[in-house]
């Protein structure tokens, strides 16, 4: 083998390389390497720690952000089931307000979903503990909701009917005048002198004097009912009925709609009559009523229209 030499600046002469033998060369590159996987598993190692340790806290601060979400939610949702409470409350008044039953237990634990949500969720909401609680309280307050809406439409529903009704029903004195003797039942007729149903009352009034509707509904009759003379008869909703007798005069017609307390005759004296003065029959289901049990005027229940 050729000898190499090189010049060194230290010595100031000439040197010869040494070699190596391939085993010494193998022993230094597996050192090496084996320094060099130390330094890079030592690294991974401080790298790995660091970044679980980072992963941890912000893990921790993540975890403290939603339980705080969480309570915050849980507050709002608290106070929501309690206005909800307060609302079942009122609809059941309301309720007795429209003529409708009040709901029981049974109706109220049906509607939102049944007695599963007062015993566990419901009687547990202090101590609700997860997104899971949390979720189910949510579901159950969103079918509550829904039942009190619900309920809350019934009720607007049978309001609105119990306005057309209150404002239908006969409900005043329809002219003014003192009411005759003979109210309402059997009595002895005053000119065929035999005994027969007086089916109305009679108010003793001058001719002339204004006849207005007990209730609103549409005049369905106008014009000569044998003793009755010049009549007007007026449908009100719910199946109620109204008779005007003995007019002189009829300022509406046939088919037309009206009001509670429109002047619709002037009293007179027509059919078979002792004197001036009103016949006034209420009628509900083709039944006869006593017209005196639906004057409610002097309780000021009602509006007269002039």
């Amino acid at each position: 083998m050729r000898k190499l030499y090189y010049f060194s600046k230290s010595n100031q002469k000439l040197k010869q390389f040494e070699y190596l033998n391939p085993k010494s060369i193998l022993i230094y590159v597996i050192v090496v390497f084996f320094l060099l996987g130390v330094c890079w598993g030592t690294l991974n190692l401080v790298n790995h720690f660091t970044v679980s340790s980072n992963s941890i806290s912000s893990l921790k601060y993540e975890n403290k952000i939603l339980r705080e979400k969480l309570n915050g939610l849980t507050a709002q949702y608290k106070e929501v089931d309690k206005d909800l409470k307060e609302l079942l409350n009122e609809n059941n008044y309301l309720r007795l307000a429209a003529n409708l039953p009040p709901l029981s237990e049974d109706e109220i634990t049906l509607g939102v979903g049944g007695s599963e949500f007062e015993t566990s969720v419901k009687s547990n909401i202090s101590s609700l503990k997860n997104i899971s609680d949390l979720s189910k309280y949510v579901e159950k307050l969103t079918l509550k909701l829904k039942f009190e809406k619900t309920e809350h439409q019934t009720i607007s529903n049978k309001l609105k009917e119990n306005k057309v009704l209150y404002s239908s029903i006969p409900a005043i004195k329809p002219c003014d005048g003192e009411i005759g003797q003979y109210g309402f039942g059997m009595r002895e007729h005053p000119i065929l002198g035999t005994n027969k149903m007086h089916e109305g009352i009679d108010i003793i009034t001058d001719v002339g004097t204004n006849v207005r509707s007990a209730g609103n509904g549409v005049v369905s009759f106008i014009g000569q009912r044998g003793g009755y003379g010049l009549t007007i008869e007026v449908e009100h909703q719910a199946g109620y009925k109204t008779v005007y007798a003995h007019l002189s005069r009829t300022l509406v017609l046939e088919g037309q709609k009206i009001s509670r307390g429109k002047v619709i005759a002037l009293t007179g004296n027509s059919g078979l009559s002792t004197g001036p003065h009103l016949h006034y029959e209420v009628h509900h289901e083709g039944i006869k009523l006593d017209p005196s049990q639906f004057f409610f005027d002097d309780l000021v229940l009602f509006e007269q229209k002039k």
